[in-house]
Order: C-alpha cells, then structure tokens, then sequence
C-alpha cells in the first residue's frame, strides 16, 4: 500500500519550491500543496506532512511547526529546515541516493528510532514541562514523556538491547516497578510505574516486544507508561540540560503508523465496514412526515432516535429504508438535584424494554455528562463519580437485557467552564475506567470553521478518541457546524466532505450530525424548518457520490 505522505510547500515562490522537490516527489510518490490546511485536514493514522520550514514561509500560521502542535496535534512532521530552495533541492537529493523518504537513516540525522511502546497513540505529559514541579529534584522540567496505559496495558520495548536493570517491586524507587534496557549507541531507555515485568536482567529483547504491563506504582497519579531516555555523556557533553545524562525522547519516537509494517494493524468488529451516514432524530423523539422526507432525500444509512421514539415511527423508518441502522438515546433531563442510578433505571426501562423488543440493540446511556445541565455537580461531581453512576446503570441493564450493546456517552468536547463544564480531558481520565468497560464510546465533535473542520480540537476530536481509545469501536453521537452565519448549502456540502473523511476510518461506526428538526433548539443546524420544507443540507447530502 502507498505511504499517505504530502509536502507542505511555501505559498510565495511556490513553484521553484515544486521543482526543487521534483525528483523527490517522482521517487517517493509524494502530493504537494501550499495550503497547511489542506496538508492537515485529511489526516489518517500513518499519515505524514513533511513541512519544508523556510523564514516567513508561512506568515498567516507564524511558527508553522507550533500552528501543527496546536491544531493537529496528531500529525506526524518531517520537518525540513532551510533558508533557500537551493537548500531544499540538496536535503532532498541526499535523501534520494539513501533511499530514505523521511531522512531518517542520512548521516546527518543518525539511524536511532523509538518504535511506540504503548496502543495507545497519546501523550499526557511532554518532556521539560512543569519545571516548578520537578526544579525540587533538581529537574529543569519532567524528565520523561508519560503515554497514556491504562491498568494492565501492554508495554513494548522501544528498541533492540539488553535488559541492565529490573526493579521488581512497586515500592523502593519513584519509577516505581520499572525496567531498564540499553541500546546502540549509548542510548538507554526506563520503563516506569509498571504492574508487571515479562523480562529479566540481563536479557536481549527486540523493538516491539512485550516487556511489562502498565500501572501506576512509584511516585504516579493514575495508570500510564513513563519513558525515559538517556544517551552516555550527554550532560557533560552540553547535549542537554538535564543531569544524568537524560534527553528528550520525541524526536526520536516513532508516532503509530510511522513503523515498519511487522507491527499487525488492529481490525474493528463493525459488521458494514466503513462508517455510515447519519442523523440525529427530532430532539423530542417525535416524527412528522417532514422527518421522514429527510430520510429518504438525504439517503440516510443511520439515525440515532430518542428513548421515548414510538414503535410506529421505528416501522416507518424501517419503510423508508429497510437496511436503516437505528441507535437510541436513553436520556431524560435531570432536574437540578441528585438522581440515584435506581431512580434513573426506574424511568428509563420502560422505554428500553420497548424497543429493545423491536430490535434495537445499540445504545447511547445518557448524553455530555460533564455538563452542569446533564448531571454534574449534582448526581455526580467528577469523570470517576459519573463512571460509578455509570457502571451502576450498565451492570442493571446488561442483566435485563444481555444482547444490548451499551455506549459510554459523548462528552462535551472543550475545557473548563465554571459552574457549565468540566474540563473534557479530565473528565476523560477521570471516568477512564467505565470507558473501557463499554461495548462502544460516542464522540461529540463540533466546529464553526473550515480550519476547525479538519482540526483535532474540532471536528476531527474523534482522531483524539481513536488513539486514546484504539480497540474500541467509534460512533460520532453528535457532529455539527454550529455556526449559525453559514450559508446551509456551504454547510451541506461541508457535510459531505466530513462524511467522506471519515467513511474509510478504521472503527468508526456512524456519524450522527445535529440535527434532524427542533421546535425551539439548535438553530442553523436544523435539517428541515418547522413549516416543513427542507433545507440545502438535506438536497447536498443526498447528492453525494458514495
């Protein structure tokens, strides 16, 4: 299969900047543009933006390599530094002789590599952060980078060497249980807060092997991998400013997809293999035959309904397209007091006893639990009080109906909103642990932009969920342009460039964009209007091509 590779080129002067990457381009088989969201809008995992980083070459972004940290955080730069095309045409021809698409076996750059030693393509904590942490160990700053390995997650060796310490114990050392292995050239890597080790002192093991299972032993708050690298001499070279000889491992670790292909790919159970264009019902759960039109005119292949949805509206949705995938909702809005999870069962099974005798098997349990007006800071106060209620509500349910496949909700992407929302990643890592016991996890994703569209803070958060989350299975619960001066038809047809985006990606099931009718909510982004006619959406969902 082709590498998915693009240059990023800049605008001004861009076609002598095309013919010093012509001969490039031919060996490699790479596609160019001048435009860094075009570079970044389709990104897959594997895939890579070599960003060819001139002096001004970028004034609408500055810092090119900071504008990608902060939008796409997930992208994988090769970034070429020069000062002239000149330069650009020799840093290009040296890669060409080696054979080297990333220059990362030229003499220049040396041959050491870190494979990623998790499944889980997500980094919590960078190198040199929080000095005013670490400055009374006598750090500059972390001296690690911590990878997201939830309890008993497997940990693989970043490269060939030779195991030279195991500390086999989760107390005695602030890396907790770790291990230490050593590899060409001087390099050294650590291993820390493990539950298990697999190897032992003195032993050879190989990148990508098995060596220890995750925890949280040592000096550490919550399941995760710490990995520290080390290179001889390095401190007392003025290599780094950190003692011990310790080195910022980034530039040298591989992001997942960047590997060899030994490595197997995970393959998701989701039977239609690719994911299916959907829509969020009417916000009352009720239908009129304008709701049905949507249906049938925009060609869904998937609508997400509400709890209360009659069985009469499931069967005309059946009439309108027989190979519908339907999902419920199980929501109520909770009054401004605490709901015990048996409370909450009590109201709510009733309606899931009906359609899960229709055949409804896959369900959303509640909906953006880190907002105030969904529960928090009444029925629960943090991601982990949530995850209690949760579990509690699951574990009732899957008594009473144990063919059901039953989803962490969306949560409200963003950060904190005091007194309106918890911040969305503390809540993630907080409520981590009823997260993977879910059958599926939605993902809410939203944007105002054509920028924010592609941007991982936006409508691209799934990428953030499926490196988080890789083994389980995906469903956008929510998506939308919330912006309410957008054209509809540009909206339409932005549409329909997301659902192209993610028809192919791996584990996602459906994408349910907001929303089919309201009488009062939503605004724009409303598929049909309350007389009944339907909007440009509908027309330009339905055109598509796929």
């Amino acid at each position: 299969m082709a590498e998915k590779h693009i240059i990023l080129l800049p605008k001004a002067d861009y076609w002598d900047w095309v013919r010093a990457a012509r001969r490039y381009v031919l060996r490699f088989g790479v596609n160019l543009t001048p435009d860094p969201v075009t570079a970044a809008r389709y990104l897959y995992p594997g895939q890579t933006v070599t960003v060819v980083n001139a002096p001004g070459g970028y004034p609408n972004q500055g810092n090119i390599v900071q504008w990608f940290g902060y939008y796409y955080p997930e992208a994988n730069l090769d970034v070429v530094e020069v000062t002239n095309v000149a330069g650009l045409e020799e840093i290009f021809e040296l890669r060409i002789q080696h054979g080297d698409r990333y220059g990362t076996q030229t003499p220049a750059t040396g041959t050491f590599r870190l494979r990623w030693p998790t499944d889980y393509a997500d980094v919590s904590q960078p190198f040199g952060v929080h000095p005013e942490v670490y400055n009374q160990y006598g750090l500059p700053g972390h001296e690690g980078v911590d990878i997201r390995a939830p309890m008993g997650a497997n940990v693989y060796a970043c490269a060939d060497g030779e195991v030279y310490r195991v500390h086999d114990s989760g107390e005695g050392d602030a890396y907790g249980r770790h291990i230490r292995i050593r590899h060409k050239e001087g390099y050294r890597t650590v291993y820390a807060h493990l539950m298990r080790v697999f190897v032992s002192e003195g032993q050879h093991v190989i990148a990508g092997q098995r060596i220890g299972a995750a925890d949280s032993t040592g000096q550490s708050e919550g399941s995760h991998l710490h990995l520290t690298l080390k290179k001889d001499g390095a401190t007392a070279a003025n290599l780094t400013h950190f003692p011990r000889d310790i080195i910022d491992p980034t530039p040298f670790l591989l992001f997942p997809g960047q590997e060899d292909a030994n490595r197997p790919v995970e393959v998701y159970p989701w039977s239609p293999g690719r994911c299916l264009v959907g829509l969020n019902a009417r916000d009352d759960g009720t239908f009129t035959q304008a709701d049905f039109d949507v249906v049938a005119q925009a060609r869904l292949e998937a609508v997400k309904i509400e709890e209360n949805t009659t069985i009469q509206d499931i069967n005309r949705l059946k009439q309108v397209n027989s190979a519908l995938f339907i999902m419920a909702r199980l929501h109520y809005i909770l009054p401004q007091e605490k709901v015990e999870p048996a409370a909450w069962l009590a109201r709510i099974q009733p309606d899931m006893q009906r359609l899960y005798q229709v055949g409804i098997r896959y369900f959303e349990v509640h909906k953006s639990p880190n907002l105030q007006s969904e529960g928090w800071n009444t029925s629960w106060h943090s991601g982990g009080g949530f995850g209690r209620w949760w579990l509690d509500v699951c574990n009732a349910l899957r008594d009473r109906f144990p063919d059901a496949k039953l989803g962490f909700p969306g949560i409200s992407p963003g950060g904190q909103i005091d007194g309106w929302r918890l911040d969305a990643g503390v809540f993630l890592e907080q409520a981590d642990e009823a997260i993977m016991s879910a059958d599926w996890v939605g993902v809410n994703c939203y944007w105002s932009s054509d920028q924010e569209m592609g941007a991982e803070r936006g409508g691209g958060y799934y990428r953030f969920m499926r490196r988080r989350y890789p083994e389980k299975l995906l469903f956008l619960t929510e998506f939308s342009n919330v912006n309410e001066l957008e054209n509809l038809r540009v909206k339409g047809r932005q549409y329909v460039d997301y659902y192209q985006q993610i028809k192919d990606y791996p584990g996602v099931g459906a994408a349910f964009a907001n929303v089919m009718s309201s009488r009062n909510a939503y605004g724009k982004q409303r598929w049909r209007r309350e007389d009944g006619t339907l909007t440009h959406v509908v027309g330009e969902v339905g055109d598509r091509d796929f």
